[in-house]
């Protein structure tokens, strides 16, 4: 009840919420944007008023991403309006965004599609927060150029920008980077670099990771259980916890020029993850803590871009290849994996895919700005060795056009995309495992084709130079993927056999937002609602089975797979998504500002009257920051002190991921609500022109037992226990 009332405590001191972290997407779109400050002499600046357009693009600011390090996408995302993660451990967390996630949230690197075979929940995007420039969240009709979902949400990494002199100009800079965490021993060295001179640039980064098992709050654990034993919610193991160690290195070298004509660059990113997870097998009269699976994935991406300006035309090709490869072995670590590379079950998957697009700003026509385009792409999946999804190929194609102009205080904004997509499995002999021994797709299903179309409106009012009030209505569309389709296997990481439905119908979804947004000198704040009807929502729902029956009632068990394991097949229900949203940044004096964030969501099965599986639990967050002023050694240091109110969570039953731990005598899929705080403080250490900064969070500063509900350990371990991390970095320039 205290909690609660705190809660409610929060939310009437913050006022209206506020979306504090919105940065401008292209030349072309005007979106709400966070205010950087550099401006040394003064503490923390009057926020200046922004424009508030249709599209929308949620960025954390370049201040929060250098203070807080880390390895996990979701994590360096998590605590916008709207965005969580699906977390497990601290090397692997996913952006969830308004309860999308994996392959209903597309990631883009540089406004092209990464592919990161997302169809898991432990699959992370080849993504080092360190190495990027800025991460954004983009929605509305300007997410029409990326992808058919992204007028819904997507999440655009922008990597490290070309610094381009001008002629007879030279410029270099750079900076050095290191942190250390105290909880699981975690490690980073980095450098970032930027060279340009006469319109040639050159751009470079490196990142390096290293942690160990991360430690829990010690507290009671389940104790000697035993397959059959009442259920309980004491988790298994606390305090240290095994197999969740990992490592990790990163690279980007990109080249470019501009001239009078326009600008050519060229980038190749490389990324690689190695990661260990813990599991739980059932032996004879008791449960034994296991590794679940060991994973190595390795990201390479070549990407080549061009702007030619044709008067007041401006042409824009892009290209991508990718090579994205996936190795893995349930029960055995990622660091004996090569000793298992003969055995069947041992899971190599490599995709090679290339992305084109050709998009056209246009010159004013009647009063419209904006672009229009095709693109394409092709996907060929390679299953090398092992059992979960089969070789296949994919292509679509796509054309879009986006457009806006403002009548008065009224700017409004259209946007229209047109996809097909083609998807094929052989009867091969390689993938004679799911078309002749399991049977999950047959040549009569073999081979799909989808297309659909998407579209958005975007109106934006501005009422007054302080009241904005925008609203949007979009249309979206989703072909299932080569996994949802047919997949048949072991997935080690989830411990689950997971089964593909070749008959599955297209995703379509109508979504619609409305929102308020208030900004002065001192405070600015945003209220927003949303509500996503989708019709033929893919799930992947647990069944209490152990054996698979093809369409031909030929029954079989799925595997030899020790309990938990489950059979998960993928259905479709209709969905209803709907939330209130709420930030707000205050600046109460020159050295003090607060924020405050709140979400308030639910996603329901329509069709069956019940929860959704991976929604977010309700959730509030405070903070305050009182900056210092400088002094003859010391540039701003500061002192911030911030807290997070997660709610409790019920499982939606035989849909959620691990709902099997409601009814095993230790861990649990519900969760209960928790209360976490986190101390930070740094400062900007003088050496004459040259800055070193130091930033110290205490993350779980009270070192609390808490589950969350988006934790893929929940079932059997806790979340991350106090931890102190140091992060330094020194920019210098020549």
């Amino acid at each position: 009840m205290l909690r609660k009332k705190l809660v409610s405590a929060i939310l009437l001191a913050s006022g209206a919420s506020v979306n504090a972290a919105w940065a401008e997407d292209s030349k072309q779109t005007q979106t709400t944007q966070l205010q950087k400050i550099s401006v040394e002499s003064q503490l923390n600046p009057p926020l200046e008023p922004v424009d508030i357009s249709t599209s929308t693009t949620l960025q954390p600011s370049k201040t929060e991403m250098d203070r807080n390090g880390t390895a996990s996408l979701g994590e360096a995302l998590d605590g916008l309006p709207g965005v969580n993660t699906l977390e497990t451990g601290p090397q692997s967390g996913k952006p969830v965004v308004r309860g999308d996630t994996s392959l209903r949230l597309p990631v883009l690197s540089n406004g092209m599609t990464m592919e990161y075979q997302a169809e898991g929940t432990r699959h992370n995007p080849n993504v080092d927060p360190a190495l990027t420039e800025r991460l954004e969240v983009i929605r509305g009709p300007q997410g029409l150029k990326y992808s058919s979902q992204a007028v819904k949400s997507a999440v655009n990494v922008v990597g490290p920008q070309i610094d381009y002199a001008g002629p007879g100009e030279t410029k270099a800079s750079g900076e050095l980077m290191g942190e250390v965490n105290s909880n699981n021993n975690e490690t980073m060295i980095g450098a970032k670099a930027k060279l340009s001179s006469n319109g040639f640039g050159l751009v470079g980064g490196v990142t390096k990771r290293r942690g160990n098992d991360f430690v829990t709050p010690d507290g009671p654990e389940a104790g000697d259980v035993a397959p059959g034993d009442p259920p309980g919610t004491k988790p298994l193991v606390t305090g240290t916890t095994p197999y969740t160690n990992f490592e990790g290195e990163s690279a980007v070298i990109g080249a470019g020029y501009r001239g009078d004509w326009g600008e050519v660059e060229l980038r190749h990113n490389y990324w690689q993850s190695k990661q260990n997870y813990l599991g739980v097998e059932a032996a004879p009269g008791e449960y034994e803590l296991i590794p679940s699976a060991g994973q190595n994935l390795t990201n390479s991406e070549t990407q080549l871009k061009a702007e030619f300006f044709a008067g007041d035309w401006v042409i824009k090709p892009k290209y991508a290849h990718t090579r994205n490869q996936r190795q893995a072995m349930h029960e055995v670590t990622y660091e004996d994996m090569d000793d298992y590379k003969d055995d069947e079950e041992y899971l190599d998957i490599v995709v090679h895919r290339d992305d084109y697009q050709l998009a056209v700003e246009h010159p004013e026509f009647f009063g419209w700005q904006g672009e229009f385009g095709v693109s394409g792409y092709t996907k060929d999946q390679d299953l090398r060795s092992g059992h979960l999804t089969p070789s296949a190929t994919e292509d679509g194609a796509g054309i879009f056009m986006v457009e806006k102009q403002s009548f008065g205080p009224w700017d409004v904004e259209l946007g229209a995309r047109y996809d097909s997509q083609h998807v094929k499995a052989p009867l091969s002999s390689e993938n004679a495992h799911f078309w002749d021994e399991t049977g999950v797709y047959n040549s009569s299903n073999n081979s799909r084709d989808f297309s659909d179309w998407s579209g958005a409106l975007g109106v934006a009012y501005h009422y007054t130079s302080n009241w904005t009030f925008t609203g949007n209505l979009g249309r979206s569309f989703r072909a299932p993927s080569i996994f949802e389709l047919y997949a048949s296997g072991a997935h080690g990481g989830v411990q689950a056999y997971q089964l593909g439905n070749p008959d599955l119908k297209a995703e379509t979804s109508i979504n619609t937002e409305l929102a308020a947004t208030w900004q002065s000198e001192n405070l600015h704040s945003t209220l927003s609602v949303y509500s996503n009807w989708v019709d033929n929502y893919i799930v992947l729902e647990n069944t209490e089975t152990e054996e698979y029956c093809d369409h031909d009632g030929n029954c079989q068990p799925t595997q030899n797979l020790n309990y938990p394991y489950r059979l998960m097949i993928n259905s479709q229900t209709n969905a209803l998504i709907q939330g209130i949203e709420w930030s707000a940044t205050y600046r109460m004096t020159p050295q003090l500002q607060w924020q405050a964030t709140a979400e308030i969501m639910q996603g329901r099965d329509t069709k069956n009257n019940r929860d959704l599986p991976l929604m977010p639990a309700n959730n509030a967050t405070l903070g305050a920051q009182y900056t210092f002023g400088s002094g003859q050694y010391l540039a701003k240091p500061y002192v911030g002190l911030g807290t997070k109110y997660v709610a409790e969570k019920d499982s939606a039953g035989s849909y959620e991921p691990f709902s099997q731990f409601d009814s095993t005598p230790f861990g649990t899929a519900s969760t209960k609500d928790y209360w976490l705080w986190n101390l930070e403080a740094g400062t900007g250490v003088k050496f004459g022109k040259q800055r070193l900064y130091l930033d110290l969070t205490v993350q779980n500063l009270m070192d609390v037992q808490y589950r969350d509900f988006l934790d893929t350990y929940k079932g059997y371990a806790q979340g991350m226990g106090r931890n102190f991390q140091l992060h330094a970095r020194l920019p210098f320039k020549i």
